[in-house]
């Protein structure tokens, strides 16, 4: 009796000395679970600094040195629609980066290049992860290098996404640049950070999410509800690892079927984006005729919207600041074909945050006086840069008078926006939407300028208003710390157009070519999306996600099972007598 009982005692003591080692097995795990965060919290504090410091100032223009080999730069440039990736070293403001990847970038920006006869006016991709995955640029990976097509005044892109921040829109990083290759001044440029994951880390705290990116080619890139087939919605591209197709999904449903929206969207920053595109008329968005130029990302199962390519702001489609935009009805074609501008501006509380949100604009960053001073600031920084620009699309007495006209086009749309919000003219009509007043109009410099009669690009002759204009440039993303995790190399290919398909309404002589890489990764039909290095789909592991936790408890889980066996064994097992 007296031995059973010390067997029991053993087995006893044996399950609580597991009890405890999970414990303390437990704690560890919290611990590395914490000081993870911290050291995530503190890297993307110290990344933020330097990005705003180093690479995207705003009160100065830096220089980017790119040396390239002679050849393959003059093949990039004599090959520019295939926008091969070529290997280049970069000094990018006095930080020293050597085997970065570089390219041509672009749509229909690009296509216009090609087809001048007396410019190579291209704009770049530089991609500092493209041959050493772990290589980025304070956790940058990819950069834009934009070449201002179709905007005189080189302005317009600068001060959309400045107005942005002002609102509480997450941005990516942008400033002007001046830029030199192999030792020769080539252009004065405005350089653009990918979404990366440096980006949602910076704005999310996390970049684990699913993002996807509208893409004017496909379907379902309006937000309308078609079915509960995510292969449907061809117009809204993974360009994550993580695929939460589902939520997806059930968001475009709530909001075309439902009513509790911001179970599934950022409904304040949705507002805010619409906004963002009226008050800068920019057509070419998901308000105009493509629908694109806008990424969703999901966080915890909401999504946010988030504003890209701006280029075209201010009028720059034709509109010239139109006083037809209707803030309440502001897309091209049918209201109702754009539920997230029908839904949300149909719930009073959400109209009236939205009218708060555009009055709040129009009596502070465009307000005339504030916009036109803050205009002034800029040209002021940049002119020299302007003048001494030898591959410039316009004459540095176009870009002055672009600069007037830019102001002007402020002014009118602020004084619409104005009174329709005192409700002294409409601020909305039949539901047909704002009609050609968000149309491409005519040519490249359309309200900045003439333009050189030699760059005046004939693809774009002929075209209505009313036409749905093509697709601009579209960029992909990645960001990983220097030391960060490896990704997949880009091929940086583009599809023919006969793969992509275009709109119907497009003529002939001016073919819409869509960029099909963006984000690198892996869940993307085997390719690394552009632009998006090693983390999703390509992005490196995520920072802010610990690992290992879950193996330490399945180790944890089979030492207790072992050790509740022997207890069994020890308790049970009755030894012959000798």
């Amino acid at each position: 009796m007296k031995a059973k009982s010390l067997k029991l005692l053993l087995c006893t003591c044996s399950i609580f000395t597991i009890i405890a080692l999970v414990g303390c097995t437990a704690n560890e795990s919290t611990k590395g679970i914490e000081d993870s965060e911290v050291a995530s919290t503190t890297k993307t504090s110290a990344d933020d600094e330097n990005i705003a410091t180093n690479v995207f100032p705003k009160d100065e223009v830096i220089d980017v040195k790119i040396t390239i080999d002679e050849e393959d730069f003059q093949s990039m440039l004599d090959n520019a629609s295939a926008e091969e990736m070529m290997t280049a070293s970069v000094n990018y403001n006095g930080v020293q980066l050597d085997n970065v990847g570089i390219r041509t970038k672009g749509n229909l920006s690009l296509r216009s290049v090609v087809s001048m006869e007396d410019s190579e006016r291209y704009s770049f991709k530089l991609s500092f992860d493209e041959y050493i995955s772990s290589q980025t640029f304070f956790g940058i990976s990819k950069i834009n290098l934009n070449n201002s097509y179709s905007d005189a005044s080189y302005m317009r892109e600068y001060l959309a996404y400045e107005l942005a921040e002002e609102m509480g829109l997450p941005t990516p990083g942008y400033s002007f640049v001046n830029i030199y290759i192999n030792d020769e001044l080539w252009g004065f440029y405005l350089a653009v950070q990918q979404i990366d994951d440096q980006y949602l880390q910076s704005n999310f705290g996390n970049s684990y999410g699913a993002l996807y990116k509208a893409d004017m080619s496909g379907s379902g890139n309006d937000l309308a509800w078609i079915d509960d087939n995510i292969e449907s919605y061809s117009g809204l591209l993974q360009k994550s690892e993580l695929s939460n197709d589902d939520i997806l999904v059930d968001m475009i449903n709530e909001l075309n079927n439902g009513s509790d929206y911001e179970k599934y969207l950022d409904v304040e920053e949705a507002l805010k984006f619409i906004a963002l595109n009226v008050l800068t008329n920019n057509s070419d968005s998901y308000l105009g005729g493509n629908k694109h130029n806008y990424y969703l990302y999901e966080d915890d199962g909401v999504f946010s919207i988030l504003p890209w390519d701006y280029n075209m702001a201010f009028g720059g489609m034709g509109s010239m600041g139109s006083s037809s935009l209707l803030i309440d009805e502001p897309t091209q074609g049918n209201l109702v074909d754009r539920p997230l501008v029908a839904k949300l501006l149909a719930v009073d509380e959400y109209k009236e945050m939205y009218h708060d949100i555009l009055q709040q604009a129009t009596e502070g960053y465009l307000l005339s006086s504030t916009f036109s001073e803050r205009v002034e600031e800029l040209s002021t920084m940049i002119s020299t840069y302007v003048e001494k620009d030898p591959t410039a699309f316009n004459t540095f007495d176009e870009y002055q008078n672009s600069v007037t006209e830019l102001v002007t086009i402020n002014d009118t749309q602020v004084s619409s926006i104005d009174q329709q919000l005192a409700g002294t003219i409409a601020s909305s009509g039949d539901g047909s939407g704002s009609g050609g007043g968000m149309g491409m109009g005519g040519g490249r410099n359309r309200g900045m300028g003439e333009g050189r009669g030699e760059f005046d690009i004939p693809a774009m002759a002929g075209v209505n208003e009313q036409t749905s204009p093509t697709a601009l440039d579209t960029q992909g993303a990645s960001s990983i710390p220097t030391q960060g995790a490896p990704s997949a190399p880009a091929d940086g290919n583009t599809p023919s157009q006969g793969e992509q398909g275009f709109p119907a309404d497009i003529p002939e002589d001016m073919p819409a070519y869509f960029e099909a890489g963006g984000f690198p990764g892996g869940g993307m039909g085997g390719e690394r999306p552009e632009g998006m290095g090693g983390g999703f789909g390509g992005f490196g592991e995520r920072s802010n996600q610990p690992q290992g936790s879950v193996k330490e408890a399945i180790t944890a889980g089979i030492a207790l099972v072992i050790m509740l066996l022997s207890g069994m064994f020890i308790t049970f097992y009755k030894r012959k007598k000798l």
